[in-house]
């Protein structure tokens, strides 16, 4: 039995190990949250890294740059458009040098399946700003990862078959050939296809194409409508290169949003016009927060905000929010656990999360239409609360080939 005075020395012992633990916690909170965020301010992709560090920005401004007691202090960095080895070692050098709590932002697919990697390995939460890449959230989810925005096929399931109630039933398939090109199209197609459609042609590019036209001539006669992806400053070239190669009105569009995106479309004008896409967010969504977030965000800025703005906004409440539940702290999966267990009143519509750290959200079908004397994507309908998994269980979507795998496959070409 050991003696009361090796008690006394054992408990004086353990309380100085708590009280040197509280001591700790209590510098921690008083330091400021940091968050990393990598976004794309230069290349093909500029705009759309712009207008999300941009929305990130009003969110913090309107909260003071403060949250669960904690003054939170956002590091940006310029990743480029698509340059993964770029993203990596500006990821490495803000966890490693700067010492964030958060890593977040990043626009490419690529840099996020290997920032999402990075992540993991090290630990720290990553929230996904734009960046679709499907298995960061779907076969490759870690618990390390909270997407808000969108996965790259999610909103091209209900497009597909949209397309396929109007009656359209030979595709062309239009993209760039990356990651994000395949996941993008894949949805479209796959929906489009299972209903009794018919992709009849697939016609890859690189990443920052200047001249469509000798893709564009290669167009079968037959196809009755293009499903299309292309965003940043590929969209509006794309656009005024279909219309100039005599294509406008003789194929119909039906598109991802960054396609007729509001940073894009007052350039495309009537180009644009009947063009129908889908997204998670729009100028015309109606609601309080939206009317509220389109307001603030045109009085800071001077201009009118854009779905990638939208996000950067959502960026900052997803944060804030766990950091208010879980009173400053900002532990690893702990962290992330809240994050994936909010319910976001956000601009484009209530926002959930799935298990993976997938979004759950509404996603509007949109006809580019001349409203007043501005040229908007007006909803024609919408799909409320959509996972990322459509009408299929995880397990069921997850035992299907990657959309990746698919390119090339859809109209039995050789894949690019």
């Amino acid at each position: 039995m050991p003696g009361k005075q090796t008690i006394a020395l054992s408990l004086f012992r353990i309380s100085i190990v708590i009280a040197l633990s509280l001591c700790f916690t209590m510098i921690s909170l008083a330091d400021p949250v940091k968050i990393g965020f990598c976004t794309s301010l230069s290349g093909v992709y500029k705009s759309l890294g712009t207008d999300m560090r941009d929305g990130l920005d009003l969110y913090m401004e309107k909260i003071g740059y403060k949250a669960g007691g904690r003054d939170i202090e956002v590091l940006v960095r310029n990743i480029q458009s698509n340059v993964v080895t770029l993203a990596l070692d500006t990821a490495h050098q803000l966890i490693e040098k700067d010492k964030i709590d958060i890593l977040a932002g990043v626009v490419d697919s690529g840099c996020a399946y290997r920032l999402a990697t990075l992540a993991t390995e090290r630990e720290i939460p990553f929230v996904i700003s734009n960046a679709g890449a499907d298995d960061v959230t779907q076969r490759d989810a870690g618990p390390y990862t909270v997407r808000v925005s969108f996965s790259n096929s999610g909103g091209g399931h209900p497009l597909g078959a949209w397309a396929y109630e109007q009656g359209y039933r030979k595709a062309v398939a239009l993209g760039p050939a990356n990651a994000a090109g395949y996941e993008q199209i894949g949805g479209m197609a796959r929906t489009f296809t299972k209903m009794g459609g018919q992709v009849v042609q697939e016609l890859w590019t690189r990443l920052g194409t200047q001249d469509f036209k000798p893709l564009l001539a290669e167009i079968r006669p037959d196809a009755d409508v293009a499903l299309v992806f292309f965003a940043g400053g590929d969209a509006p070239r794309f656009i005024q290169q279909f219309a100039e190669s005599g294509l406008r009105g003789k194929i119909a569009v039906v598109a991802k949003g960054f396609l007729v995106d509001e940073n894009v479309l007052a350039k495309q004008g009537k180009n644009a016009e009947g063009i129908v896409s889908e997204s998670h967010w729009s100028l015309l969504v109606d609601n309080p927060q939206n009317r509220k977030f389109k307001s603030d965000f045109t009085k800071k800025f001077g201009r009118a905000p854009t779905l990638y703005a939208e996000q950067g906004y959502i960026t900052g409440m997803a944060i804030a929010e766990a950091l208010e539940k879980s009173r400053g702290e900002v532990r690893g999966q702990d962290f992330v656990k809240i994050m994936r267990s909010l319910e976001l009143k956000a601009p484009r519509g209530t926002i959930t999360f799935d298990a993976y750290g997938g979004i759950i959200q509404n996603y509007y079908i949109r006809r580019v239409q001349l409203l007043g004397d501005q040229w908007q994507n007006d909803i024609i309908t919408s799909n409320p609360s959509l996972s990322q998994f459509w009408i299929w269980s995880p397990e069921e979507f997850m035992a299907m080939p990657r959309y990746t795998e698919m390119a090339g496959k859809w109209a039995g070409t050789p894949k690019p």
